[in-house]
């Protein structure tokens, strides 16, 4: 058991209606997306010379930040809004798949955009399976 998994068990609120398998991996790929969009975004601004990546930064940046919220929103079972959390699930599969496409723009020079753009495609993947359960 993970320690996602474990401190959603121990909360003792009243558990919503979703599949706890599901709920744990979503905030794990999540919570993995947010550091690897995190990392990318810092080491494509530390190449000086690639302007060009400019738009993969703000990308992941945006990813980062919306996973970020997305985690923060799904390990909170008490008020559980469905409705706010298919909006935050699908902000955050749109900010996946954009910076999804720009680190495949890079990807092949660029290691951390490749690791980025893998990261960023599970995350919409298991935010995808949370939404089609609820």
């Amino acid at each position: 058991m993970t320690d996602v998994a474990a401190i959603l068990n121990a909360h003792p609120g009243e558990r919503r209606q979703m599949d706890d398998d599901l709920l744990v991996i979503c905030i794990q790929e999540a919570l993995n997306c947010a550091q690897a969009c995190t990392s990318c975004a810092d080491a494509c601004s530390a190449d000086g010379s690639a302007a060009h990546l400019a738009p993969c930064t703000g990308a992941a940046l945006n990813c980062a930040d919306l996973a970020t919220a997305v985690v923060r929103v799904l390990s909170r079972p008490t008020p559980y809004d469905v409705d706010v959390t298919a909006a935050a699930l699908q902000a955050l599969d749109q900010a996946c798949r954009a910076c999804y496409q720009q680190c495949q723009k890079h990807a092949l020079e660029i290691e951390s955009c490749q690791i980025c753009g893998e990261a960023c495609r599970r995350c919409a993947q298991a935010g995808q399976r949370l939404l089609r359960q609820r």
